[in-house]
Formats: C-alpha cells, structure tokens, sequence
C-alpha cells in the first residue's frame, strides 16, 4: 500500500512537471511582437526633425569702465606701516599693533605675502603693512 502510494505520488509530481513544462516556453513580448521592420522605412521616411536649432546668442556690446587710480590698501583703511628690527616677530608686532591680540599675526601675514615667504623668517629693516 505505501509502495503504491509512493509510486502514485512521484507519477503526479513527474506528470505535472512535464505538463508545466510546457507553459514555461517563450515568454509573449507586446514590445516586439507589434514590431514590423517594414514601417521603419516608411515612418523615416515622413518623420521631421522638430527639435529646436541652436543659434548662439548675439554678441554682447562691451564697453570700457573708465580707468581710475586705485589709492593702496593703507590709506584707504588707516593701516600703518612697521619696519622690522631685530628680534621682531610677526606675533610680537600683532601685539604691539592689536592691542595686544597675538593672534592677528596672521592678517599682517596676509597683507604682506607678496614680500614674506615664511611667516618665521622676516628681515630687519623690512617694511610691513598693518592692516
């Protein structure tokens, strides 16, 4: 009884896997199966461009600003100059300029890059700008 039931079982599982088999075949597409070759022939050949053409715009008219002398940075801010003298550092004239602020070493610094390579090695004699 159990063999005959075992043997029925695997019958149906065989049974309906080659029958299921079947409907798994090529599957329907509706992208492709509408497409006819033949039309693209016909559709390129009544089909028209309607994108928009580029056209650069018109040049602009430019005119010259009028050239006017630019007065420098220390007297249009009311900076000063220092000139370096022995054992002066940036940190040390930020204090004496600042009110004491050491950390604005930095702005003389930046002022001054045309003229400073490193920060730690300024020349006596040398003239600073104190923003």
């Amino acid at each position: 009884m159990q063999r005959t039931a075992l043997t029925i079982l695997v019958s149906a599982v065989i049974v309906s896997t080659l029958s299921g088999c079947s409907h798994f075949g090529k599957k329907k597409n509706p992208v492709t199966d509408l497409y006819d070759p033949a039309l693209d022939s016909i559709a390129a050949a009544t089909m028209t461009d309607t994108y928009p053409v580029y056209q650069p715009a018109t040049p602009v008219e430019t005119y010259a600003a009028p050239v006017t002398m630019i007065e420098p940075l220390a007297a249009m801010s009311g900076s000063q100059y220092h000139t370096v003298s022995k054992k002066d550092t940036l940190y040390a004239i930020a204090r004496m300029y600042y009110n004491g602020d050491h950390r604005r070493w930095k702005d003389i610094y930046q002022a001054n890059r045309a003229d400073i390579s490193d920060p730690n090695k300024i020349r006596v004699g040398q003239r600073l700008l104190i923003p």
